[in-house]
């Protein structure tokens, strides 16, 4: 499945719930929203996206616990969870329920001092499911491995809308 496939899948489902999406992205840097934003009609369901890069502001303007990033870096499961509620609280004036997807990571070429290079978390907080926490590892160029997590989030959250495995 292409990653415009299941996004577009994803806003038909929103669609037809009254869901909209929202997202908060490190690595990806905009790429998840592109996934989105790329299937005409996206405006429908998709309610935007922070691009939150530098870890000090991943503390600040999303609410990742600051000693979580100290302790243990950005690209852990919890922090992506974080993220993603964070993207919430911004985007929680929406008078819909709301998707909420995070990508963080390690693109490379360089590891961050935590993970190696091609690790890559996720989180899916869908309405009236438990969250869904996903760790990858991935090989190939920065690039590679941005789209990587890309296709592998949008697949997580298809999964877990659908409550069925996608490939």
């Amino acid at each position: 499945m292409k990653k415009s496939e299941g996004a577009a899948a994803i806003l038909e489902i929103c669609i037809e719930r009254g869901w909209r999406i929202a997202c908060a992205e490190s690595l990806t840097g905009g790429l998840l929203a592109d996934a989105f934003v790329s299937v005409p009609g996206a405006s429908r369901a998709f309610a935007g996206s922070l691009v939150i890069y530098d870890i000090r502001e991943k503390e600040r303007v999303l609410g990742v616990d600051g000693a979580i990033l100290r302790e243990k870096g950005a690209v852990e499961e919890e922090v992506a969870l974080e993220m993603a509620r964070g993207a919430g609280r911004v985007f929680s004036p929406s008078p819909s329920p709301l998707l909420l997807l995070s990508t963080t990571g390690v693109a490379g070429p360089d590891w961050d001092g935590f993970k190696p290079v091609g690790t890559v978390c996720c989180a899916v907080l869908a309405p009236e499911n438990p969250p869904l926490l996903k760790t990858f590892r991935f090989c190939g160029s920065r690039e590679e491995v941005r789209r990587l997590a890309v296709a592998k989030t949008v697949k997580a959250a298809l999964s877990l809308i659908t409550g069925s495995f996608v490939e």
